[in-house]
């Protein structure tokens, strides 16, 4: 008789451990993966899908580069807003754009303005790739 106490004491933790991975798993299935931007991963996104005249003419550093650059230019200008604006806008394209070709010229490197704008294009692109940007859920 003990041993079928023990029986359905087992069947019984047996079933309880099945609903709750059950439950545990339909929930993380109904919950967004979150999009972690991966610079390594990002960087030979975007090279590989630039045009040809910008592959022949950048490297992969010179993505990296561009993609540092524009991240910290991004961090300078939203270190500044206001968060209760919501009509403000935080970079207009085309001055970051001529700000990180500022930037690549005083550190000595040869970026033309259509190999900027390829890059930035690229990273969009990557973005939407892992569900940072998109339609809203």
């Amino acid at each position: 008789m003990p041993w079928l106490f023990g029986l359905l004491g087992l069947a019984l933790i047996v079933v309880i451990g099945l609903v709750v991975l059950g439950r545990e798993t339909a929930r993380l299935s109904d919950a967004a993966r979150p999009a972690v931007f991966d610079l390594t991963e990002a960087v030979h996104f975007i090279a590989d899908r630039l045009p040809e005249a910008t592959q022949a003419r950048i490297s992969h550093d010179d993505v990296r580069w561009v993609l540092l650059a524009d991240a910290d230019l991004l961090e300078e200008a939203t270190a500044v807003v206001d968060p209760d604006d919501e009509e403000t806008e935080v970079v207009d394209e085309e001055l970051a754009i001529a700000r990180i070709l500022a930037l690549a010229d005083e550190s000595g490197r040869e970026l033309e303005d259509v190999d900027v704008v390829a890059v930035l294009d690229g990273r969009m692109a990557y973005l939407e790739a892992i569900g940072a940007i998109g339609p809203e859920a």
